[in-house]
This record gives structure tokens, sequence and C-alpha cells, in this order.
């Protein structure tokens, strides 16, 4: 064991990562036996930035910004920085969240220097080893490398098993997320929304997969047009991902319309307001499917597959493949169904309490000390 406290290095690249991490930074900041390191990874750099910001949180180390580059190189700049950043603070223990580009990395540059990995947001599988790609892949690939594994369900730690991973090194905690959407739930201030479209009716949508690129936006944009054109009453709003790929398509498609607003991407409290009032979201995003069911609002999951079947059982998403027919009477079915029961923070809920970090921060603190 290093001299002094076990630093812990906890790495996040993506708005997601910081959303998913808040909890779990705080708590681990908590624990006087440890001394913790928030790093930038520089996968999306100002976006993180931004995001811990809005958080009250701040990185305590910066890796360089990686510029616009293939998959493979991306993930070896982020591995070299990650890795050089670890040894440089002597760093104790890696905490890596979810399945981007920067999670995956991280893990490898942990293997890199026989460092002990802890997963956050482990366990998440879908039927096909590579779709989504490369979510699937990295998350596959992540867990024979980590020995901590944090499951958010019970069927995660269940995908885990089955994968051999030893039941003492799994952890169902709950899902992070949810820790910060039980803080906005309990925020009663008043909050502006003035860009919201003036109908009685509102949809929310997210569009940002990779599996989406190119075709695939264009269904989904053409259904959206499509429900808009049959309800009257009903408007959009569209936070629009700053990937290029995926914005120059969807404001193609949806800017000029009266009943749509495109928006930059929104702070988390914010977006959970729009979540909370949607009578329907429309996305392709993962965390809204966890999101949403403590809000009430059902979920059109436009994918070919999910990582999230407590969702669907629940009744709160509905899986439907991006096409355009199939998105509009998917999405016809749920306005005209009944608004789905919210979930309680309890520890029974799908996706757990809202005390996630706390849990976490207790495991890597015994694990170390």
């Amino acid at each position: 064991m290093k001299a002094g406290r076990p630093r812990v290095l906890v790495v996040a690249g993506t708005r997601p990562e910081c959303l998913k991490l808040a909890s779990v930074v705080r708590a681990l900041r908590a624990q006087t036996t440890l001394h913790t390191q928030l790093l930038n990874s520089g996968q999306h750099q100002a976006m993180v930035e931004r995001t811990f910001s809005q958080l009250g949180l701040r990185c305590d180390l910066n890796a360089c910004q990686i510029a616009a580059m293939s998959l493979s190189h991306a993930l070896s700049t982020l591995r070299e920085q990650i890795r050089r950043v670890a040894q440089e603070q002597d760093s104790a223990l890696v905490v890596s969240q979810g399945d981007t580009s920067t999670a995956y990395a991280a893990a490898l540059a942990a293997r890199d220097l026989g460092l002990p990995l802890a997963h956050v947001e482990a366990g998440l599988r879908t039927n096909h080893p590579y779709r989504p790609f490369p979510e699937e892949l990295f998350r596959r690939r992540i867990a024979p490398m980590a020995q901590l594994h944090f499951a958010p369900t019970l069927q995660a730690a269940a995908n885990l098993r089955s994968e051999n991973i030893a039941p003492e090194r799994i952890h169902r905690v709950g899902n992070s997320v949810i820790d910060l959407l039980r803080e906005q739930v309990e925020d009663t201030r008043p909050l502006a929304l003035p860009f919201l479209p003036d109908t009685s009716r509102l949809v929310a949508l997210t569009l940002h997969r990779r599996e989406n690129y190119g075709r695939g936006l264009d269904l989904v944009c053409a259904a959206v047009l499509e429900l808009l054109a049959q309800h009257g009453d009903m408007g959009v709003v569209c936070p629009v991902h700053p990937n290029p790929t995926v914005g120059h398509r969807i404001r193609r498609h949806l800017s000029g319309h009266a009943r749509i607003a495109l928006v930059d991407p929104l702070d988390y409290r914010p977006f959970i307001a729009v979540l909370a009032q949607a009578c329907l979201a429309i996305t392709d995003s993962g965390g809204i499917q966890e999101e949403a069911p403590y809000l009430g609002t059902p979920v059109l999951v436009v994918r070919e597959n999910t990582e999230r079947p407590e969702s669907v059982a629940l009744g709160t998403a509905t899986l439907v493949p991006p096409r355009t027919e199939r998105i509009v009477a998917e999405a016809n079915r749920l306005l005209s169904a009944a608004t789905p029961p919210r979930l309680a923070f309890t520890p029974e809920a799908a996706y757990g309490d809202g005390r996630s970090g706390e849990r976490i921060a207790r495991v890597i603190a015994d694990f170390l000390t």
C-alpha cells in the first residue's frame, strides 16, 4: 500500500459520465481515508468542464483535448493520456463509468499499470455482442479487466455472474444517475423554460447514437414531422447533440417548424424539467430510459435493442426500430394509453433509490483501506 491516503483517480470524458459520476465523486471526496482526484480525459473537454461546473464540481486534472480522429486513434490517445496521469499521480485505483471511449481507455490504462479498476454501471448487455457499436463491445471488454463491478440492477449483476465474474466482486448499488435525478425532483426552486413551444402537449426528442447516423436520423425526423401533422396541439423540444454528423442532419429536417424548438444541449435541471412535462420521449439515449420511469414519462426507444430491459419490463419504454411508420404507430399508441405511474425512490425500484454514490464510495474505501 502506498504511503499516506490511497489516491483514487476518477476519469470522465463525456457529459453522461459527468452526470453519473457526480454523486460518486462527492461521496469519495467525503471519505477521509481516501484522496480522490477527478480527471477530464479530453474526449469532450469543454463539455465535461461545463457539466461538472453546473453540478458544483471541478476537475483536479485535465488531459489534452483530443482532436477529431478515428475511433482507434482516439482510444490510443486517451489510453496514453490516462496512463500518464495515473502514473504521475501515483494512483492506487482507477474509476471509470459506462461504455464510452474514455471508459474503455481508462480500463486499458489501469491494466497497463497493474492498477485495480472500479467500473461504475457494470454489467449492462444487449442481446448482440456488437450492437450498439462500439458501446456493447467496450462493455464486454471492460468487465474482465475490472476488480470492482458496480452493477446498477439485478439483471446487470446476473449478466456479470454469467460471464464468470466472481460474485464477491459484484456490488448491486443502483444507478448513480438516479442520485442526481432525486436531487432535481426534490428541488422546488422555480425554473423558467422560455424555449418551450406554445402547445398543450410536449414531446422530448434526443438522438445521438452512432447506429442511427445517416438514414436512421432521416427516418426518425420524418416520423416526428408526421406526428406533428397529425396532432396540431403537440410541440417538440429537441436538444441538438454537438456532434456535427448528428446536428446538421437534424437541423436540415426539423429547423423552421413553428412547433419544434431545436436548442443547444440543456443543463441537467432544465432537461429533467422538460422530460417531466413531456407526454412522450422519443430517444436513442440510455440515460432517459432510466430517468423517465421516475417521472412517469413513456419512452419510445428508437433502436434495434437495449441494454436496459428493466424499463421495457416496467412498461415505461417501448423498443422500436428506426422505421417511420413503426415510430408513428407506436407513438400514437403510447399517446392514447394511460400515463405510467412514477417509480418511487426506494431500494426495490428498478434503478435504485438515489443513494448509489454513497454505496460505491464505501466499497472503494473498504477495498483500499
